[in-house]
């Protein structure tokens, strides 16, 4: 069976996209793949291996474009100027995009060099910027325990708010900022 003109790996994995972030991750299936790009289930399998193929591009697809943000939010930056840039870029695209960092959330379940390289490249860059919050001397493992401090604060904050936590009457920006500065604050006095 020849592909469908017109349908192609990154329709695919747009539409997927798009599912996710409207009504979540566990809502894309195949089924409603095929109904959003209008088109019978048959036909995905010509470009994907079937509903894990299209997890698998998605979690490739939200850690390449995490990395990017990450990236570009800490260009030129340093310091704790460097952390807040790459916590709110980070926020940004958890919140504008839940279905699909949802879908970084789960890099191991796909052991592909590609996924591997995309994960790698988003610890690897978080680390060189908090590595500079700490001590010279300070180890990797301890520059480890920073980063995963980072980034659980980030997935708790974003995750919060996505699920429709954090309602009070109290500027959610302000708490965000106020969360990274304790962050800042603590990781420079271990």
């Amino acid at each position: 069976m020849s592909p469908r003109v017109g349908l192609d790996l990154q329709t695919i994995t747009r539409a997927a996209a798009e599912i996710a972030d409207e009504t979540g991750l566990a809502s894309v299936t195949l089924a409603t793949l095929a109904q959003r790009l209008n088109v019978r289930s048959p036909s995905l399998y010509n470009h994907v291996e079937g509903l894990p193929g299209v997890i698998e591009q998605l979690t490739l697809n939200g850690l390449q474009q995490l990395g990017q943000r990450l990236e570009a939010a800490g260009a030129g930056l340093s310091g704790e100027e460097a952390v807040f840039s790459l916590a709110k870029a980070y926020s940004a695209f958890a919140l504008a995009h839940p279905g699909l960092y949802e879908a970084t959330q789960i890099p191991q379940r796909f052991k592909t060099a590609e996924i591997e390289q995309a994960a790698a490249r988003v610890v690897t860059f978080v680390y060189e910027v908090v590595k500079q919050l700490l001590s010279p001397t300070a180890d990797h493992a301890t520059v480890i325990h920073a980063v995963r401090g980072f980034r659980s604060l980030l997935h708790g904050f974003t995750s919060l708010v996505n699920e429709g936590g954090l309602e009070m009457p109290i500027s959610k920006e302000d708490s965000f900022a106020y969360m990274i500065r304790a962050y800042i604050a603590g990781i420079r006095q271990l």
